[in-house]
């Protein structure tokens, strides 16, 4: 664990895997997301995968009360995961579920830290479940947003331009199935926009009409 983000990162890790390191109902204890890869920050929220058994029934409130206890400053719970905000700012998003409902949304950083389940396994049941998205309704909410964004420029707009440009890198971590690696300044929402739009032309075909469009958005 030693190369998974900071100290203090490692030191929420280690909490997750040590509560769960004798629980019977749990089959893998998984990180993902930026955490465990190079692109982490000091500030980064910790994104954890809980793979529990397949007659598990999860209750994330009861289980956010036995991770954090009183350090809990806010949580958000849905049916089978919870966003929680602790004392020290620090965040951490938690999902529970068999491996047959695995995300693929992990598969291509997950790092398992403890079970008996291996990251390939938990990777393998995540591709199962990705579904082809739907590429051209994509490419043209992409072409879409990247119009307005520039509108909003020439508006006076900026955050406005902001939003639409995080909508394009949106639309393109589904075509993907991962997110870029740009490194963009809000403070220069016309540099993001021209960085996303030659990420995505290099990265996909769109075809004459929208790759006119994008050429028109860039001169």
């Amino acid at each position: 664990m030693e190369r998974l983000g900071s100290a203090r990162h490692r030191i929420l890790v280690s909490r997750v895997v040590d509560h769960y390191r004798d629980d019977a109902r749990v089959r893998a204890v998984a990180v993902f997301g930026s955490l465990s890869t190079d692109r982490w920050h000091e500030l980064s929220d910790v994104d954890l995968d809980v793979v529990i058994a397949d007659d598990v029934v999860v209750n994330p409130a009861d289980e956010v009360a036995a991770l954090f206890g009183g350090r809990t400053a806010i949580a958000l719970y849905r049916a089978d995961s919870a966003d929680v905000v602790i004392d020290s700012l620090e965040e951490v998003s938690i999902r529970w579920h068999p491996l047959g409902t695995t995300s693929p949304n992990i598969a291509s950083s997950v790092r398992v830290f403890h079970g008996e389940l291996a990251a390939d396994e938990v990777v393998a049941a995540g591709e199962a479940n990705r579904a082809e998205p739907d590429r051209e309704r994509l490419l043209d909410a992409f072409v879409r947003d990247a119009v307005g964004a520039w509108k909003m420029l020439r508006r006076g707009r900026s955050w406005d331009a902001v939003a639409a440009v995080q909508r394009m890198r949106d639309s393109l971590v589904v075509l993907r199935g991962r997110r870029d690696t740009l490194l963009l300044d809000p403070a220069d929402p016309a540099t993001a926009l021209a960085e996303v739009i030659r990420e995505a032309v290099n990265s996909f075909e769109f075809g004459v009409r929208r790759t006119d469009l994008l050429d028109r958005l860039r001169h």
